[in-house]
């Protein structure tokens, strides 16, 4: 009689198959998103450089079209979010400084366009803004 297979140790090897896949998937998804906003700040530049060259305003460029997002697995907030003590803060005015630098003698801009010139986050960007707006600095 023929030995039959272990069918547990072949789902736990699919189950780890799958778990490397998507990881994999992620992985190519923060490459193509990273892509997406490289083509963006290099559209920006050009922007920067034409306006500068020509003197007058150029019409900012829409952003680079991505593809239809891969859900990949879901995990756990603590898995997916840096603790507190890995987080890195910037030192105190030095976020509004970098913000202030971007918009000098540039065209109005969102924030998602100083976050990607000034490499902060799009959520601390805004914030800021708002505070500045406030204390009308």
């Amino acid at each position: 009689m023929p030995k039959r297979p272990d069918v547990g140790a072949i789902a736990e090897q699919v189950i780890e198959r799958l778990k490397q896949i998507e990881d994999q998937v992620t992985q190519n998804q923060r490459i193509a998103d990273e892509l997406g906003r490289l083509r963006d700040v290099v559209k920006d530049l050009e922007r920067a450089i034409l306006t500068r060259l020509s003197g007058e305003p150029v019409p900012a460029a829409e952003p680079t079209e991505r593809g239809p997002r891969q859900r990949a697995a879901k995990r756990s907030r603590a898995a997916t979010r840096p603790s507190a003590a890995k987080r890195a803060t910037a030192p105190r005015g030095q976020n509004q400084a970098k913000i202030l630098a971007a918009l000098r003698g540039s065209q109005p801009m969102t924030a998602s366009e100083i976050a990607r010139l000034t490499g902060i986050s799009a959520g601390t960007v805004s914030t800021t803004l708002t505070k500045m707006a406030k204390t009308a600095s």
